[in-house]
């Protein structure tokens, strides 16, 4: 499988690393702005100074290293590019993890409560509230990856940063989620003696099992607070560390401030990206659309069309039954060069049950990607992916069929219902539109979107009828 990764550094990077110095570094950049390249330069320009202080040395010492990403799938896709260059330096220590796989990797950790259960706990506990359920998981889980554990009463009255407004969630309902379902969720796991993945990053935060000298955090915009606190804690005192993210890409029920995880970040050591070198400018706009009405925070850019690095065709909207769309999208790839070029099928559910046999059939080479801590290395050029798994990944052509309104349905809770969803009053509405622009954001060349005709989902009202070509199959 063909990683799009270039590794050479543009003018607007190469400022970044003529600065190579000990703390914390952020970089901000809408997608296609080479924010995982940057990553990949500053892990090269960063531990080439550590080894070479090291080398002066009487008696060389190793050099830590640290990258995480948030996937197994990005992870394989980085690893693939970031791996070979230190293949000949014997005084390297490189540890290349997802998150979970590296607290569970320092603390030992074994029975781990997954995320699955984690919900099916707090869906347990949920009904004691009488709000959305859903809604109720969701804030649990983001109050606890938020709070370190002895101070989950400043929920009561910290900013719901990154949450919305709808459901409001006022002081009494703050106290009950904490009383009725938080707290009983951590004393069960106490009593059974488990624990799960945000009890990991607790640990980590305040326990220091390692010291990095350089530290690259990738797509951290979907990182915990106590995921952050635990990162920051296992650093060397003279580390350089540096988080990569974009909050317009934020696709979980995540968010933070600099300064309560402990960071206080001076004007010199954060950059933010603005040239969009992946796009053309057809699919930076049509990405750009899904965004209208978003509130964004300083960590978040909007994807720049105008910045884009080229002309190019207007995304498909193709309309029909889903077998139409799917003939008329493998129809569609006798029109690229696959030898040369790869694709991506994105969807979210990872429903591909019907295309499979007809790649097969047509005699066309494929991959299933989701949640593989290995790139490919095999000729296939078309490639089979969730949408969360294609977080920071780049393909020539991405294709999402199947988007139909039923299948991405995120309605707001009906006692607290709004005629307009247009802004991020409701986080899980605000997420999923994040969630369909990054997707869309994947593709350099083109783009295809698929939906019933009388199944439109709610994310086309944003997108004005110019931007995009319409096929009706």
């Amino acid at each position: 499988m063909k990683a799009l990764i270039d590794v050479r550094p543009s003018p607007e990077q190469l400022a970044l690393f003529s600065r190579s110095s000990a703390g914390v570094e952020v970089i901000r950049g809408a997608a296609g702005s080479g924010k995982t390249t940057t990553a990949l330069l500053k892990l090269r320009s960063a531990a080439g100074f550590y080894l070479n202080r090291e080398k002066k040395r009487p008696s060389p010492g190793s050099v830590n290293i640290l990258v995480l990403t948030y996937n197994r799938t990005l992870r394989g896709y980085i690893a693939e590019l970031t791996e070979r260059q230190f293949s000949n330096e014997p005084l390297v220590n490189l540890d290349f993890y997802t998150f979970n796989m590296w607290a569970q990797h320092l603390t030992g950790a074994r029975g781990i409560i997954n995320i699955t259960g984690t919900e099916a706990h707090l869906k347990a506990l949920a009904g004691r509230m009488k709000m959305d359920v859903d809604f109720v998981i969701d804030e649990a889980v983001y109050v606890l990856g938020r709070f370190a554990p002895d101070s989950l009463d400043d929920y009561l009255t910290a900013r719901r940063d990154g949450r919305g407004i709808t459901p409001r969630m006022e002081r009494p309902a703050r106290q009950r989620l904490l009383d009725e379902v938080i707290r009983p969720y951590n004393e069960m796991k106490q009593k059974k003696g488990l624990v799960d993945w945000n009890d990991l990053a607790s640990i980590l935060s305040v326990q220091k099992r390692r010291k990095y000298d350089v530290i690259v955090v990738d797509e951290t915009q979907d990182f915990s607070a106590n995921e952050i606190r635990a990162v920051l804690n296992q650093r060397s005192d003279d580390a350089t560390v540096t988080f990569v993210l974009d909050s317009a890409q934020r696709i979980y029920s995540r968010n933070f401030t600099w300064s309560e995880v402990g960071v206080t970040l001076r004007p010199e050591k954060s950059s933010r990206l603005q040239t969009n070198y992946r796009n053309t400018r057809e699919i930076a706009q049509f990405a750009s659309a899904m965004l209208t009405g978003l509130t964004l925070d300083d960590n978040g850019t909007m994807p720049d069309f105008g910045s884009a690095r080229s002309n190019g065709i207007k995304p498909f909207v193709v309309t029909g039954d889903y077998p139409a769309q799917l003939r008329w999208a493998v129809d569609y790839l006798s029109r690229i060069d696959l030898e040369k070029e790869s694709v991506a099928f994105l969807h979210r559910w990872i429903w591909f049950r019907d295309l499979k046999p007809m790649l097969q059939s047509r005699k066309l080479g494929f991959v299933e990607i989701t949640g593989d801590p290995h790139w490919p290395q095999g000729p296939e050029n078309i490639a089979l992916c969730s949408l969360h798994s294609s977080k920071g990944l780049e393909f020539d052509h991405v294709i999402m069929i199947g988007l139909d309104g039923s299948t991405l349905d995120v309605s707001a809770p009906q006692d607290d219902a709004e005629d307009d969803l247009s802004s991020d009053e409701y986080e899980l509405s605000a997420r999923l539109r994040r969630l369909i622009a990054m997707g869309i954001g994947r593709a350099r060349e083109s783009v295809v979107v698929g939906f019933k005709t009388s199944d439109a989902p709610d994310i086309m009202r944003f997108i004005d009828n110019d931007l995009y070509t319409e096929v009706k199959v």
